[in-house]
């Protein structure tokens, strides 16, 4: 394929406009966390979605910004974080030309929402080091920021950020500053949902699969064990129950039927990665446990 037909295919696949491409199911803990974020967005009280990986954060967020109807624009974190990913930069070859002028910056996702008026989120907010959070509060305490060369901006009075953060002790995080933890005023915690909200969500994800109750209640019975294991550090999310259930429905749709060795083997396959366990864990052994635990009983 030449460069031409690349960049041509390329104009075309540009997203017009951003929205979920997952469905959303409202109920429960996520019904709650909604309210809260509305009524925090109200009262302009900086929100904190707080639970493990694969509990929905993200998604309730970018559903948050659609039912407001306001730009929205997000950002996860780690440790290689830095301010000028979050504030913007100048760019080189234009402020050669041009000098430091406004058009020679580009901002980043923070700025632009305090610009235009918007949702920032702040993802995985606790992989950032202290120094990186700490670009926020100004912009959390003030509704402004400090840009170099260009000056002092007050934030659009549409400016507002949720962040999120996994649990403290998931290797990898940071502890929030103390300064920061105080700008964060509502405080909602996500968990795993209930098992009937958590069906329900595999299967508004999996609309072009037609699977029966059986093998999507083994799928709930197979990542329920991995969070309630001892020995699990990261258990399966909700993302690994939704592609067991579309794998056992290929196979199922490839061969017919398949029995409960094709369930383990499946099952093998999305965990090895969809898992973490404790350091000193012997890995094969623990997960053909959870496994065996997760499909025990007759078909």
């Amino acid at each position: 394929m030449s460069d031409i037909d690349f960049y041509s295919r390329l104009s075309n696949s540009l997203v017009k406009e951003e929205k979920l491409s997952r469905p959303v199911v409202i109920r429960g803990q996520y019904k709650e966390a909604l309210e809260l974020l509305e009524d925090a967005a109200a009262s302009q009280l900086t929100p904190m979605l707080l639970g493990p990986p694969g509990t929905g954060k993200t998604i309730i967020a970018r559903y948050f910004a659609e039912k407001q109807k306001v730009p929205f624009e997000w950002m996860t974190f780690d440790e290689a974080t830095k301010p000028q990913h979050l504030v913007g930069s100048f760019d080189p070859a234009i402020a050669f030309k041009k000098g430091f002028t406004n058009d020679a910056f580009v901002p980043g996702p923070l700025t632009k929402m305090m610009v235009n008026g918007g949702i920032f989120f702040a993802n995985e907010l606790n992989r950032a080091t202290e120094y990186t959070q700490n670009t926020l509060l100004e912009p959390l305490e003030e509704r402004s920021i400090y840009l170099p060369r260009i000056g002092r901006i007050q934030a659009h009075e549409n400016f507002f950020m949720i962040a999120a953060a996994n649990p403290a002790d998931l290797a990898g995080t940071y502890r929030l500053s103390e300064a920061l933890k105080d700008r964060i005023k509502v405080w909602i915690s996500l968990t795993y949902p209930e098992r009937e909200v958590e069906i329900e969500i595999i299967k508004a994800n999996i609309p072009e699969v037609q699977l029966n109750d059986y093998y999507i209640e083994k799928v709930h019975d197979l990542i329920a064990v991995t969070r309630n294991s001892k020995e699990v550090e990261r258990p399966a999310s909700i993302r690994t129950g939704i592609a067991l259930a579309k794998l056992i429905w290929k196979k199922i749709e490839k061969e017919g039927d398949i029995d409960e060795r094709d369930l383990e083997n499946i099952a093998y396959r999305v965990l090895l990665g969809g898992i973490k366990f404790k350091p000193g864990i012997d890995r094969e052994k623990a997960i053909w446990t959870v496994i065996k635990t997760g499909l025990k009983g007759e078909p």
